[in-house]
C-alpha cells in the first residue's frame, strides 16, 4: 500500500499523466541529465536552490496520491533529496539512477546526485533525476536552467501550478484543419515486450559529442537542404541499422515537444505527444534521401491539428488498469530506436556556471530499447545512447554517417 502524506490537493492528474502513472505502476520511467559545472558547486548551494526551484516550479514540490478513485498530485513539504558520489561519473551515476525507482509518495518526485569532484577536483557536476509522471525532457532542462541560475544568485520566479496538456489543448480555440495521416508509420513490425525491471541491472550508458565546427556544419547543411538535425538523427540512425541487419524499414519513435509545435509555455510539465518516422531501405545508401523523407513525416507530425488530434486522442483512450496502460505505452512506442532530442539548451546562465549539459538518459522497461538522447549547448552536439542490450556500434555509427555527411 502506499504511504499518502498530508498534503493540500494541487489537482487530479491530466489523462497522459494518468497513463504514465499506471504504467509506472510496474515499470518505473525516470530520466536523468547530467550538468557540468565550470566550478566547485557546494552541497549547501545546490540544497538551496533546489528549494527555491521547488517553490518556483509546483509540480517539483509534488508527491501522487493514488488513495481515492482517482490520482491527485498533492503538495509535498518534503525537500528535493540530494545524494553525494565520489571517485564516479555522470554516466555511471545517471545509470544507477535509472534503476532506482522513485515512490509516488512521500514524494518529491525529482532527485539528484552531486559528484563534488567530477569531471576534475575543480569541477562539480549534478545530475537531476526527475519522475516522468511530473515533467518531459523539455521541461527537465528549464528545472536544469533555473537550478543552475539559483546557484548563480539569479532570481527565477514563481510559475503557476500547470495545468494537464489536454486541457491546455481543448482550450485553444483554433479550430483543426483536415489534414492526411502519414501513411509510411503502417507495416509490420515485431510486437513490444516489457522487461521485468531489475534495480539489480543498471542500464548501459554511451556518450558521444560533436565538436562546434561539425555541429555548425550539420546546422547549416540541414537548413541548406531543407530538413532539420532531427531528420538526420534519424537518417544516421536508420543506416547504421540498415548496415548492421536485413531489416528493410527502420522505426523511430520521436517526442513531439508542444512548447514549440503549438506554443505552449515552457512549463516543467508534460507536454509531449509522440510520432513515429519510418524510413525504408534505400535502393543505395542515401544519407540525404532518408532525412529528406524524415524531415516531410516530421513536419507533418509538428502541425497544429496532428499535434491536437494526438493529445486529445491519447486523452480519449478507455485506459483503466495498469494492463490497459502498459498496452497503449507499447503501442505507442513501438520502435526499434527512440530519439529524443531537446535541441538547444543555451541559457542565461553564466557561461563559467554550466559548461556543458547531457541526456536525457533513460529507460522505459521496453525491451531492447535504445534510447538516443540529444542536446546542443555551446555550440557542440551532445548524444546519449541508454540500452539493457546496447547494440555495438549504434552511436558510433549515428556520429560516423552525421560527420560524413556534412565533410
Amino acid at each position: 500500500m502506499n504511504t499518502v502524506v498530508s498534503g493540500r490537493e494541487l489537482r487530479p492528474l491530466g489523462a497522459f499523466e494518468r497513463i504514465i502513472d499506471l504504467y509506472m505502476y510496474r515499470n518505473p520511467v525516470q530520466f536523468s541529465l547530467a550538468v557540468e559545472c565550470g566550478r566547485v558547486v557546494s552541497e549547501s548551494e545546490v540544497k538551496v536552490a533546489l528549494s527555491r526551484l521547488q517553490t518556483a516550479h509546483p509540480l517539483l514540490a509534488a508527491m501522487i496520491d493514488r488513495s481515492g478513485s482517482r490520482p491527485v498530485f498533492r503538495h509535498t513539504d518534503g525537500a528535493i533529496g540530494v545524494r553525494i558520489a565520489l571517485d564516479s561519473t555522470w554516466q555511471e551515476q545517471a545509470a544507477v539512477e535509472q534503476s532506482i525507482a522513485i515512490a509516488p509518495s512521500p514524494g518529491p518526485l525529482v532527485r539528484v546526485v552531486l559528484l563534488p569532484d567530477a569531471p576534475t577536483p575543480e569541477r562539480t557536476t549534478i545530475v537531476l533525476t526527475f519522475s516522468h509522471q511530473v515533467t518531459d525532457g523539455r521541461g527537465a532542462l528549464r528545472a536544469a536552467h533555473d537550478l543552475l541560475a539559483a546557484v548563480g544568485g539569479r532570481d527565477i520566479g514563481v510559475r503557476n501550478l500547470p495545468r494537464a496538456q489536454e486541457d491546455l489543448m481543448r482550450q485553444l480555440d483554433t479550430e483543426p484543419e483536415p489534414s492526411e495521416q502519414n501513411e509510411a508509420a503502417g507495416g509490420e513490425h515485431p510486437a513490444a515486450r516489457l522487461r521485468p525491471f531489475d534495480e539489480n541491472t543498471p542500464p548501459a550508458v554511451e556518450h558521444a559529442d560533436l565538436d562546434e565546427a561539425t555541429t555548425l556544419r550539420i546546422r547549416r547543411s540541414a537548413r541548406s537542404r531543407s530538413c532539420t538535425v532531427q531528420s538526420m538523427l534519424c537518417a544516421g540512425a536508420a543506416l547504421t541499422l540498415f548496415e548492421r541487419s536485413d531489416r528493410q524499414r527502420v522505426r523511430i519513435n520521436v517526442p513531439i515537444d508542444l512548447r514549440r509545435a503549438v506554443g505552449l509555455e515552457d512549463d516543467v510539465a508534460i507536454r509531449f505527444t509522440a510520432t513515429c518516422i519510418v524510413l525504408c531501405r534505400p535502393s543505395l545508401p542515401d544519407f540525404w534521401e532518408l532525412a529528406a523523407v524524415a524531415a516531410a513525416q516530421l513536419a507533418a507530425a509538428r502541425t497544429w491539428d496532428v499535434t491536437r488530434k494526438s493529445v486529445l486522442a491519447l486523452a480519449s483512450l478507455d485506459v483503466g488498469d495498469a494492463d490497459d496502460a502498459e498496452q497503449a505505452m507499447l503501442a505507442a512506442t513501438n520502435a526499434d530506436i527512440e530519439i529524443t532530442n531537446l535541441g538547444i539548451a543555451d541559457s542565461e546562465t553564466d557561461d563559467d556556471l554550466e559548461q556543458a549539459i547531457w541526456g536525457p538518459v533513460m529507460s522505459t522497461q521496453v525491451d531492447h530499447e535504445q534510447i538516443l538522447g540529444v542536446i546542443t549547448r555551446g555550440g557542440r552536439l551532445r548524444m546519449t545512447m541508454t540500452s539493457h542490450e546496447a547494440a555495438a556500434g549504434l552511436l558510433s555509427g549515428i556520429v560516423a554517417q552525421l560527420t560524413s555527411a556534412v565533410s
